[in-house]
């Protein structure tokens, strides 16, 4: 609480200011928050009446915050809010019959009735929207801020938020990487005492909220949230620092509600006192300000403040009448703004024979999103390590030298904070890839990406939208344990409003890259890890795949097989296993899993009459069980048999080989499972057991059906793949490293046959996709043999010599 012993000094910085102030900018402050107020009170008289639907949380006590930082914005300045954030909307110039009517639902509201009061949205006066998720809307801010910088304007983010929201992750993410960046943004926190219900005082053990910036390196201000004057002081300072480079600011606006959290909440006898309400009524910024008006301006005043309030009174009836009498949301209506309209931007045409090159996954995506950086240069990419140093992967190598630090922006360890902003770039004129390195980071994003990104454009009427690109790669890969080879594509295809794209091939990867980089949605751009090595033809130039159309991988008439990513060379694998049986395999490539190419299932499978869905995702409520269903729906005379599917099994992944490798779909199983569907045979996937779902007799998993034994080919190409090992003599291997690297070519030997070695000793070297390898001597004694020649490609573990050891003379 502002202590009363500082009310001296607030009124005397606040005649100080008045009296360097114009009367025509201090009666705008008045009629701003008179604005508020009254705009308030009147949408708390009709949600009493029962006229507003859902619920409501009134800024009533607060409007000096809201206005006296907004006085320095201008309409391109980019405002978040909160769940209570009428008051936020209105001070950046939101027209009050527009709001009004969202909060009626109607549809001529700011959203079309989508939105609501926690969810308005005015892009033409730089309102990114309130926000029903304490803390969302920060990093929004933070990336509107990056966005302004990457289109060279001297605009900011602001972001409003309460006491309770610093203590969320999305606060001190967004803080530390905008300091990290000097991002032109602004951090105001109108501490009103309470988070929701809860003293902020209970709940940490430094409830100075201003004192907290100094732990990010960047000032940190206290002000009396009540003294609209006060505030436009201390905001000015922070904005004009903003807009010459000289970063972020953290506000603290210490304030007080005078209306319950939300409306039907008790004002006083829970966790407040009558007393400590009418104490803070006593400061109320409105009738304080007008008192200071009145005694500094003199008589004079007082016909111009009773001409405002008769102004304001009459914008409130207007705005209600507005409300009352617009129409409400055409029920035609309700499928509109999910995603674009169409969802493929137009793209170019393809040549007709378009000029192809062998190349690596990791290469031709890294082309693809060069490629469109030099088309936009207000494409911003966001991650950790992957700028100079080139991405994990070495999937970005290259392109911070290309672009520069100032839009291949390394991020700190904050994928909530960095995916936030992200969002908020892209929904403010700066389309940004987020890069998470592994899927299942994508759960550390909290709701950015199924509350947020995902539901901007139906939430906001369609007036804005979030053309976020998120990557990573997904999937399993040599025993990368349960935290690092998650595969959810299943699960965020469950959201509408967001593209989810799986490819499978590095022509494909950059197709669909190129096209999320010019569409209008927020794409999840999934890439499995295990094809991270892979390699084939990419055209070369402006090569585009379009969301939600399937390929055929490989023409069939026997069986339909639809995967997707790394199952689909599993499947052309197993398909050419099959085909010298005389049974030709149809295998469609989805590509996309949202937008989902049913139209090429339903046609494959009228021909063939038969299918098997292969999916690297978890068997319930995923991808195959969706297809699955949709041919029942749509297809069902056309099949001969039972669907088949064949998935990873329900469990974590283990990091035991064996394990792994047991739980995962391989050819071998592809090859098993299309045999007996042939046959006719049902083999239900695993499923995880719940309440109402009886296990098997024994009480145990049924044992899946005897996987196909398959040929492996030769471990490589070198002269000798298979020596034999004498008594005493070990392998010199390529030494395992980096996840996805599977090769690399023998550059030189610098040991000869003949030569000793000692532990440590340099012998070889090897380049991969990421780097040169030295290879180490691991055991000491002879080189007496060596089985891989200068510009031969090994993989992973292969042997390159043999080393007689020197226990063994």
């Amino acid at each position: 609480m502002n202590d009363v012993a500082d009310r001296p000094k607030s009124r005397q910085r606040t005649r100080s200011a008045v009296e360097t102030t114009s009367a025509a900018e201090l009666f705008d402050l008045y009629a701003k928050m008179q604005l508020l107020r009254r705009f308030e009170l009147a949408a708390q008289v009709h949600f009493k009446k029962g006229e507003l639907p859902g619920f409501i949380h009134l800024y009533v006590g607060q409007e000096a915050v809201a206005v006296g930082v907004c006085a320095h914005l201008g309409t391109s300045d980019w405002i978040t809010s909160t769940h209570r954030g009428h008051g936020h909307a209105l001070a950046k110039g939101t027209d009050p019959r527009i709001l009004m009517a969202e909060l009626f639902g109607k549809a001529t509201g700011c959203c079309g009735g989508r939105g609501g009061s926690m969810h308005l949205y005015d892009p033409g006066h730089g309102v990114y929207g309130t926000n029903g998720i304490v803390a969302a809307g920060i990093p929004h801010a933070v990336g509107a801020a990056l966005s302004a910088r990457a289109r060279g304007t001297s605009d900011i983010g602001v972001a409003f938020f309460g006491d309770g929201a610093t203590s969320h992750g999305a606060f001190h993410e967004s803080l530390s990487f905008a300091a990290a960046q000097r991002a032109p943004s602004i951090f105001v926190c109108e501490n009103n005492l309470y988070a929701t219900a809860t003293p902020l005082a209970s709940i940490t053990a430094n409830a100075d909220i201003a004192s907290r910036a100094a732990a990010y390196g960047i000032p940190g201000i206290a002000v009396d949230g009540n003294d609209v004057l006060a505030v436009r002081a201390a905001a000015g300072e922070a904005i004009a620092r903003a807009r010459v480079g000289e970063g972020p600011t953290l506000i603290e606006a210490k304030t007080y509600r005078f209306v319950g959290h939300h409306e039907g909440e008790p004002i006083v006898g829970t966790y407040r006192t009558k007393e400590e309400l009418e104490a803070w009524q006593a400061r109320c910024p409105i009738l304080t300000f007008r008192e200071c008006l009145l005694r500094d301006i003199g008589p004079d005043a007082v016909a111009e403040l009773n001409a405002i309030d008769a102004r304001v009174d009459a914008i409130i009836r207007d705005a209600l009448d507005y409300a009352r009498t617009s129409p409400l949301p055409d029920p035609e209506s309700i499928l509109d703004h999910c995603w674009s309209d169409p969802v493929n931007p137009p793209l170019p045409m393809p040549p007709s024979a378009p000029a192809v090159q062998t190349q690596g996954w990791l290469d031709a995506v890294r082309d693809g999103i060069a490629e469109e950086m030099r088309r936009d240069p207000y494409i911003l990419y966001l991650g950790e390590g992957t700028g100079e140093r080139g991405g994990s992967f070495a999937h970005t190598k290259g392109l911070w030298q290309e672009f520069g630090p100032g839009r291949m922006i390394d991020t700190p360890i904050c994928e909530l904070g960095f995916t936030g902003a992200a969002i908020g770039a892209s929904a403010t004129g700066a389309r940004t890839i987020a890069d998470l390195m592994f899927g299942d980071f994508i759960f550390e994003t909290g709701c950015q990406l199924p509350l947020q990104a995902s539901k901007l454009r139906y939430m906001s009427g369609g007036r804005m939208a979030a053309p976020v690109i998120i990557r990573a790669g997904v999937g399993a890969i040599k025993s990368a344990g349960p935290h690092h080879s998650g595969m959810y594509h299943s699960m965020w295809g469950h959201l509408p409003g967001l593209v989810v794209a799986l490819p499978s091939n590095p022509a494909d990867a950059k197709g669909l890259i190129k096209t999320a980089l010019r569409n209008e949605n927020p794409v999840l751009f999934l890439e499995p890890k295990a094809l991270f090595a892979s390699k084939g033809p990419v055209p070369t130039g402006e090569h585009f795949v379009s969301f939600g159309q399937a390929r055929i991988a490989r023409p069939g008439s026997a069986i339909t097989v639809v995967a997707a990513g790394r199952m689909v060379p599993m499947a052309l694998e197993a398909a050419e296993l099959v085909a010298r049986e005389g049974i030709e395999c149809e295998i469609i490539d989805l590509r996309t899993i949202a937008p989902l190419d049913l139209d090429t299932v339903m046609a494959s499978v009228a021909k063939t009459h038969r299918l098997l869905i292969v999916d690297e995702g978890y068997p319930s409520f995923g991808v195959g069980a969706e297809i699955a269903a949709a041919v029942n729906e749509l297809a069902f005379d056309e099949l001969d048999g039972p669907v088949a599917r064949l998935h990873t099994d329900p469990i974590p992944h283990p990091f035991s080989p064996t394990l792994e490798q047991l739980m995962l779909p391989t050819p071998a199983k592809i090859v098993d499972a299309v045999r007996a569907s042939l046959r006719g045979e049902a083999h239900p996937p695993r499923r995880a057991f719940s309440l109402g779902c009886a296990a098997p007799a024994n009480g145990t998993v049924a044992p899946p059906p005897q996987a196909a034994t398959i040929e492996q080919a030769p471990a490589h190409a070198g002269a000798d793949a298979s020596p034999t090992l004498a008594s005493g003599e070990v392998f010199l291997g390529m030494p395992h490293g980096d996840l996805t690297v599977s090769e690399g070519q023998l550059v030189r030997w610098f040991k000869a046959v003949g030569d000793n070695l000692a532990i440590g000793d340099v012998v070889a070297e090897i380049e991969t996709d990421k780097a040169i390898v030295e290879v180490e001597a691991l055991d000491a004694g002879r080189l007496i043999r060596i089985l891989v020649n200068a510009g031969d490609t090994i993989k992973m573990g292969d042997p390159l010599a043999i080393i007689a050891t020197a226990d063994a003379r």
